[in-house]
């Protein structure tokens, strides 16, 4: 009974190869920003189990000189059948000749959110007021290399006009590194990262986003590589991330999913 209880798994294996979703399985490379770990997290086993195709996704922010970085990683001439960050990234990228920019279309939306250290005092943060003295009474505060990070000290702190003050207390997450796992470690005691990204850190207490008027929304963006080497495979990913089993999945992690209308 053991004997052919083998026999059986191996006849089932053996299909299974011979399969035409099998035979046909391909390694798709993603370049992509941190914002969509947490989307990625359902959004890849889904897919894969679909299309039996492979997604292998290099995390980096869109933005910033860390080898991790979007423009780094595309620079160094790293695999990359499609790209996924911030449309000013995709813009700024496109001069150089990396994308097939008729491909492109956008994914989702996501605005910046308030984090603290698990188990912490959550502060306000309702109000332009409650965010500045939130910010200024905490003793370290957390931000990334990526677009919320550009946005937060070239343009939130000059504008509540405490730049200077919290210059000295200001912790920057490196890299793919994010704002919520220096969080978490202790190594700040606020942070201000994507909502997609603070939402799905472990150790992290999600206090909430920034109000509107301090607000900013990035809109992310995919688009093939122009010469990708898994060209068909990588273009059903696309219609995946546009398509109505993958709304819920990037809903659920906090990001706002595009409907994208071809012209």
């Amino acid at each position: 009974m053991e004997a052919m209880t083998k026999l059986a798994c191996l006849a089932a294996a053996a299909a299974a190869l011979g399969s035409p979703a099998a035979a046909s399985a391909e390694v798709i490379d993603v370049v992509a920003t941190g914002a969509l770990q947490g989307a990625m997290r359902t959004i890849k086993p889904a897919y894969e189990k679909k299309t039996g195709n492979v997604l292998r996704i290099a995390w980096g922010p869109s933005f910033g000189p860390s080898p991790e970085s979007i423009p780094s990683r595309l620079k160094a001439r790293e695999p990359m059948d499609i790209t996924i960050g911030t449309e000013e990234t995709v813009e700024t990228l496109s001069a150089n000749g990396f994308f097939d920019l008729p491909s492109r279309r956008p994914v989702a939306e996501s605005r910046i959110g308030v984090g603290v250290p698990a188990g912490k005092p959550k502060p306000d943060i309702r109000t332009v007021a409650a965010v500045r003295q939130a910010l200024l009474k905490a003793g370290r505060i957390a931000y990334s290399q990526g677009a919320s990070g550009v946005f937060i000290g070239g343009t939130l702190l000059p504008r509540l006009g405490i730049a200077e003050a919290v210059k000295g207390k200001t912790v920057i997450a490196e890299g793919k590194e994010l704002v919520g796992t220096l969080l978490a470690r202790g190594e700040a005691d606020i942070g201000m990262q994507q909502v997609s990204e603070l939402r799905v850190t472990p150790g992290v207490d999600y206090v909430g986003p920034l109000p509107d008027e301090i607000q900013k929304v990035s809109r992310f963006t995919a688009v093939l590589a122009a010469k990708p080497i898994h060209g068909a495979a990588a273009r059903s990913f696309l219609a995946y991330l546009a398509s109505a089993e993958a709304r819920p999945l990037l809903t659920a992690s906090g990001l706002e999913p595009v409907a994208f209308a071809r012209k």
